[in-house]
């Protein structure tokens, strides 16, 4: 199975929103550059997580982005959903029935490789909901130094708050 990597720069903005003051915010421009992403492709990031409540948009001059929840209650599930959808990853298309040449008679029982796949899934989905954006951070700071990044946001915010005045 492979992710896509929207899911990736899904965590990594909630992970920089985090570290904004209350109140201040990240505009749309300042992050897809810090991720290097296309600031088109990134607003439709960003409405996928604001649509999903893990992401607030303020408008306006001194407007932007923030974080919505307590990071606490932001999961890898949660983001993972947010970007994928809700759709099952594995979707059986009753080959079965084909290869062992059963009719909808005999077929009284569900797939095998579904059955085996959605307990996959459910395991799969149990861990993702383990881990929170908090707990994601606690293992960034205990092996990086943030305070690039924590004057980065501060540039940010400063930068904004000054192209008003």
């Amino acid at each position: 199975m492979r992710m896509k990597s929207s899911i990736e720069q899904a965590v990594y903005v909630l992970l920089l929103l985090m570290r904004v003051p209350k109140n201040s915010f990240l505009t749309s421009e300042s992050i897809s550059e810090r991720l290097n992403v296309s600031p088109t492709y990134f607003k439709k990031l960003m409405r996928v997580l604001v649509q999903a409540g893990l992401v607030r948009s303020t408008p306006g001059a001194k407007g932007g982005f923030s974080i919505a929840k307590a990071p606490g209650e932001i999961t890898l599930y949660s983001i993972f959903r947010a970007v994928e959808g809700h759709a099952t990853i594995y979707q059986g298309s009753q080959l079965f029935k084909s290869v062992f040449n059963l009719d909808d008679s005999e077929a009284t029982e569900p797939c095998v490789l579904q059955t085996i796949m959605d307990e996959i899934e459910n395991k799969w989905s149990e861990l993702m909901k383990g881990y929170t954006l908090e707990n994601i951070m606690d293992r960034v700071k205990s092996l990086y130094n943030l305070d690039e990044v924590d004057t980065w946001i501060n540039n940010q915010i400063n930068k904004l708050d000054n192209s008003i005045i």
